[in-house]
């Protein structure tokens, strides 16, 4: 093959992968833009904050989450996150990143607990049954400290709801604040399902 046309196939290749990745960053930034993203940013983080919640497992890793990182820096709030996709790791958290499957996350960091973890847009996307909930469930509990906050966000709609109706059993209701336990957020944009952010402790207060 020709130099020229070796050089054009380079350039529709390159030409690709810019498409890809600007299509990539509109989504993160739409991402970011949702109703249910903002209201982590500038209300869930500085409640956290505020209640001295400062030792944070976040689970998964996307673009869309470095901003709530940096959210999270500001105001003193360490963050950690897992997750099972090894390309997932230049978007892991500040304090360090453990790649790897959510149920094994006590072998990941046997060393690190936590008084809050954030499990949101899990469950439906990887978690996607009941059992495998409460075995995420199990090993989160494992690192987590003995009054930590649990904050469960998931799609009504994505998923038929079996996962987190498995879980709430083994949980307590908590509150943060003057916020609500539980709040629902609308579809909308590239959020195609409602979106709700659950708050619990481990355990049950059932004797």
């Amino acid at each position: 093959m020709a130099a020229s046309g070796i050089s054009q196939i380079l350039g529709r290749v390159k030409d690709v992968f810019k498409f890809v990745l600007r299509t990539k960053q509109r989504r993160s930034r739409a991402i970011e833009a949702l109703p249910s993203r903002q209201y982590m940013q500038t209300t869930l983080i500085p409640a956290l904050a505020a209640a001295e919640r400062r030792r944070m497992l976040f689970v998964g890793a996307q673009p869309y989450n470095l901003s709530f990182y940096r959210s999270c820096e500001a105001l003193k709030i360490g963050v950690w996150s897992v997750d099972y996709d090894p390309a997932s790791a230049p978007y892991g958290a500040p304090q360090g990143h453990f790649v790897g499957d959510v149920k094994q996350i006590g072998i990941l960091a046997p060393q690190l607990k936590f008084n809050v973890i954030v499990f949101n847009g899990i469950l439906g996307f990887g978690v996607n049954a009941p059992a495998d909930a409460v075995s995420a469930l199990e090993a989160m509990e494992q690192v987590a400290e003995p009054d930590a906050l649990l904050i469960i966000g998931w799609n009504p709609g994505r998923t038929d709801g079996q996962e987190i109706a498995a879980l709430r059993p083994r949980l307590t209701r908590a509150v943060l604040g003057d916020l609500p336990s539980e709040i629902e957020f609308p579809a909308i944009g590239v959020q195609r399902d409602p979106h709700r952010y659950e708050i619990f402790k481990f355990g049950t207060t059932e004797k």
